[in-house]
Order: C-alpha cells, then structure tokens, then sequence
C-alpha cells in the first residue's frame, strides 16, 4: 500500500502538494488512492518543470500533451480524466488555468449545436432523450454531406426517403422508427427556424411497427424471490444492491430515476417518495416498508460519507453518485448467480410488476397508475401476459358438421 506522505513533488505544482493531499482526504480517497493520485501529479509537475509551464500555463492541451508522453511509458493514469480530481482541486481553490481557443465545429455539430439547444430549451426534454435524437440525426447529417454536401436549404423529402430505406436495408423495423421520429423533430425545427422553405417533417410519415409483438418479457413471483433472496457476499455493497433491488422490484422505478433519488425526494414521515419521471414529471408514490428498511440499512451502515444528496453512490471516491448503467449492471450479475439467466437487465424488474399486478386480479389502469404511464394505451402490451384471462375470450374454433348418412333401402 502507498503512503502519501512519502511522495515528493517538485516543479510548479510542489506548493500545491499538502492542500491536494488534504483534499483527497475529505473527498474520502483512501491512502493508497491518495498515494497514486499524489505520484501522478508529481510526475506531472515534473513534466512541466521540464517544458517551462507554470501551473496558470496547465490548459486541456497541454495536459493531453503530457499524457501523450506519460503513455509511452505508463500502463496506469494514461488519459486525462485520470487528473478529473486534481483539476477540481484548482477550481475549488481559485487557481484560473489557461483555456484553449475555442475548437472548430464541423458543419454537421454547429448545426447539431443548434438543434441540441432547441430540444433543452424549449421542448425541455430530459437529458437522454436529447441524446437520443442527436444520436439518430448525426449519422443522417454524415450520410447527407457524402452524397450531397452540407447544404442545409436543399434538404428535401428524397434526402430523408433514400436514408431510411439505406438504413432500412441492414437495421430493424424499431430502429428506424426511432429514426424517423427524430428526423421529423429536427426537420420541423429547420422548416421553424426558416433554415429550409418547406415542411419537410410532414412528409415523413409513420414507420409501421408494434410494439405488441411478441410477450413482454418478465420474472415470475419465484424468480423475483430468489433475486431478492439475500445479499451476496461476493459484492461490493450488498445492502445497496438490496434497497436497489427492492426498489425497482416494489415500485417499478426505472434505473435513471432511481440513479436520481436523493435524500431530500423522502418523506419519511408520510413513508412517501419524490420520483423525478420522464418529460420532468414529479410524483410523490408510497414507499413499501421492505424498501424503505433497506435504504435505512444502507444510509447507516455501508453509505459512503459524502456531501452528495444523491441517495445511492459510487464506492470509490469522490463518491459521486451511481450512474444508471452499474445499477443495471448489478440486477445483471445477480441474476445470473441466481441462475434466473445471463441477460436480466433493470427493466425486467418494472415488467414484472406490471405483471404480478394483473396477474393478482388487478386492471391496466391500476398497473398504468403504479408504473406512472402518461397513456394506458402504453400499459396494454402487458394485457397479453395473463393466459389464463385470455383463454376465457377465444372462441371456438368452428367445426363442419358431420354429413348425414341416408338409410339405405332393403
């Protein structure tokens, strides 16, 4: 294990040696952790002492630059987020580090740019559907500028028609969809923005698709039991994995909006819960008593110590909060050592409320109310789960009545 105060750093960063050491600490890094971050900025240091730069001097460039050099020698720290707490450290103490000119937009990401600043401002969608639909525009834009330049006013209906049947060609139904639907966004935006003289978004009509294929896939009640059998020992934080778990096992919460919870959205007096849903909808829902338990196990035994709100965090400092992706990770990794199957991600969890709902007698309007649709028409998919429910609707299949057969004459 590193220790800390055994590492020597020399050059224009050597004043800044303890208050960064410090500041590690009270972001909560361990020694050995706050030892390699300390060796790193001392090969920084040592690095600029080198190039002549003083500390003002340390822009993104430069620090790229350096770690340019630090890869043909280091296996370890060899990208710039690696010095993400060191450079927070400057901030909180003031020190104004030299900004790079600002960088050259293509064509494609000005008018991106644009877009992006249209769909947060005033369509006010939440952070991941923006991305989404900048996503699915920019390879459109891309396959435009190579076959007709980057000519946005000559952007016409053929553009859009010849790009969906290309992609069509090697892509889902579903995943066109979504293309289109962005599509139409951005080229209504163009028509508002009097970037093209035509309403082109009216011309792209709907892409067939149902999404009532097939049978939503679920956990049964037993398979549910068994994830939430208990804590295994072999994980990181197995009393966060219980309240996460129960979570979105009880209340159908999606993994963004439980990575979004935070101490104040409790109500521990009402036993309710702020949940910040799609299109910046809030509702406050019941907190069952088993996840509400496992919360309180996790806030006072295993909970990092942090000023974050956030409810659930990271392990390793700075204890930011826990990203949605590890969360369904771990509903992953904890399936497959119940032997429930390899591919249960968090989503699975919300399908199977909605199904244990109708499948105990309740109606869609109850499951659309516990998984907080904004349409029924939503919920209906889950209406072809209960068999038995179904079996009572089917009619008989006809039958042809058998000919009669005449007596014969003696």
């Amino acid at each position: 294990m590193g220790d800390p105060y055994k590492v020597v750093i020399v050059g224009p960063l050597a004043p800044l040696a303890t208050g960064f050491h410090i500041y590690l600490t009270r972001l909560g890094y361990s020694p050995d952790s706050t030892s390699n971050q300390l060796q790193l900025v001392a090969h920084l240091s040592r690095w600029m002492d080198a190039q002549g730069l003083s500390i003002q001097e340390l822009s993104d460039h430069v620090i790229n630059a350096f770690f340019a050099e630090r890869r043909l020698r280091y296996h370890n720290f060899h990208t710039s987020r690696a010095l993400g707490a060191f450079t927070g450290f400057l901030r909180s103490i003031g020190i104004e580090r030299t900004a790079d000119p600002p960088p050259t937009f293509s064509a494609q990401e000005a008018i991106l740019s644009l877009f992006e600043h249209y769909l947060v401002t005033e369509r006010a969608l939440r952070g991941t559907t923006v991305l989404n639909y900048l996503n699915q525009v920019r390879p459109f834009l891309k396959w435009r500028v190579g076959h007709d330049g980057s000519d946005w006013e000559s952007m016409s209906i053929v553009n859009v028609t010849d790009y969906l049947l290309f992609r069509g060609a090697t892509q889902s139904v579903g995943s066109i969809r979504l293309a289109a639907t962005a599509l139409r966004a951005f080229f209504r935006w163009l028509f508002l923005e009097r970037i093209i003289d035509q309403p082109v978004a009216e011309g792209i009509g709907p892409v067939a698709y149902s999404p009532y294929k097939g049978l939503p896939k679920f956990l049964d009640i037993s398979q549910i039991d068994a994830l939430l059998a208990g804590p295994s020992t072999r994980e990181v934080q197995p009393l966060r994995s219980q309240a996460l778990l129960l979570i979105m096992a009880r209340m159908g919460l999606r993994a963004r909006e439980v990575q979004d919870l935070t101490l104040d959205d409790i109500d521990w007096h009402s036993g309710t819960i702020r949940v910040p849903g799609k299109a910046g909808h809030v509702e406050r829902i019941p907190l069952p008593v088993d996840a509400g338990a496992a919360i309180v196990d996790y806030l006072t035994q295993t909970r990092p110590v942090s000023c974050d709100r956030h409810i659930f965090l990271q392990v390793p400092a700075p204890h930011g909060p826990l990203a949605h992706g590890p969360i369904s990770q771990m509903v992953t990794v904890r399936a497959s050592r119940a032997n429930i199957g390899s591919r249960i991600g968090a989503h699975r969890l919300r399908h199977s409320l909605a199904t244990k709902v109708l499948g105990s007698g309740g109606t869609l309007t109850e499951a659309s109310q516990i998984l907080r649709h904004s349409s029924p028409s939503t919920t209906v998919i889950y209406a072809k789960v209960h068999l038995a429910d179904l079996r009572s609707l089917v009619r008989p299949w006809p039958v042809a009545a058998e000919p009669k057969i005449s007596g014969s004459r003696p």
